[in-house]
């Protein structure tokens, strides 16, 4: 037990430490050629960069400022599908075709609302407590990048699902044989790596959402099409509302109508979460113990595994 715990943590500081590297390696390239080409066409004269305490200041110079969101875009761009092809060769999650047939239609709608009013209810929630969000802008910025947009909408969550949930929430299933530790830890560590104070708790709730229906459903692609939904929706309305709009709404309201239309919201979208995860348990069959190999393998509908079943009832009989 100590050795196959040893080696859960080793997977969660070499998933960590490799793509922080990833982003450092990119985010450096991209910046000196950023500062090289503003030296050899003139913008800049070398000596500007001498005085540079920090990286940070890099968007303060003429001509670097400009292109900093690009910079940041692309850097995530590629850091997101270097790690994916590392966690890939490594076998820590195989990237096949069968990642988009591993679940049935109907089971990936019901886990598809779920998620959706999840993320209302959550949003809500986090509202109640004065958590920072120190990201807002490089947010804005990346929203109104088209690269930008593309990686927090869509690449971004098809790495996070399959980093935090193939790789990091099914090694500890398959190594500790203990569902609910292993969706309750890559959810946490998830969502310390957003780094974002209100990112933390909200990325934390909803990664336990996502951790238990790919635990139920043995699908990332569930959780895949949910978390791009959440990204989404977040990216359009920071693309159509600014930073937010919600705000200026509710600021409208007394304190008291205010709390009481959070709390109702609130209520009605968690109560609808609920059923759709009772509707979502009772409609697939119990999961494999123990939890299958990295590759995506389908989890029969509760009619198939009846079928199969019956059909080695019958064939028991005949023998």
């Amino acid at each position: 037990m100590r050795k196959n715990l040893l080696k859960v943590l080793g997977v969660i500081a070499l998933l960590l430490i490799v793509y922080a590297a990833f982003q450092g390696i990119f985010s450096g390239l991209l910046i000196g050629v950023a500062v090289g080409y503003s030296i050899a066409v003139g913008k800049v004269a070398p000596d500007q960069f001498n005085d540079i305490p920090n990286i940070e200041k890099l968007s303060d110079i003429p001509g670097i400022g400009d292109c900093a969101i690009d910079i940041m875009a692309a850097a995530l761009f590629l850091a997101a599908l270097s790690m994916l092809l590392f966690i890939h060769f490594t076998k820590l999650f195989r990237l096949r075709m069968s990642l988009f047939r591993s679940i049935a239609f109907k089971p990936l709608l019901v886990s598809t609302l779920l998620v959706f009013f999840s993320m209302f209810a959550l949003n809500i929630f986090v509202q109640f407590f004065p958590l920072e969000d120190n990201l807002s802008n490089e947010f804005q910025g990346l929203s109104r990048n088209l690269l930008g947009a593309l990686t927090i909408s869509v690449l971004g969550p098809v790495l996070e699902e399959v980093m935090f949930r193939g790789a990091m929430q099914g090694y500890m299933m398959r190594r500790l044989h203990t569902p609910w530790a292993a969706i309750v830890t890559a959810s946490v560590v998830f969502g310390v790596f957003h780094m974002n104070p209100v990112q933390v708790v909200y990325a934390t709730m909803l990664g336990i959402v996502f951790g238990w229906i790919y635990y139920r459903t043995g699908s990332l692609m569930s959780v895949i099409v949910g978390h791009v939904l959440n990204n989404s929706i977040a990216t359009l309305t920071m693309l159509c509302f600014g930073e937010s709009t919600e705000t200026e709404i509710i600021e409208e309201l007394s304190p008291f109508a205010e709390n009481v239309m959070s709390g109702i919201l609130f209520a009605v979208c968690a109560a609808i979460a609920i059923l759709l995860a009772v509707k979502l348990n009772r409609m697939l069959p119990a999961p494999p113990a123990p939890w299958h190999d990295s590759d995506e393998k389908p989890q029969p509908s509760c009619e198939s595994s009846e079928a199969s079943a019956a059909m080695q009832e019958n064939s028991s009989n005949v023998q």
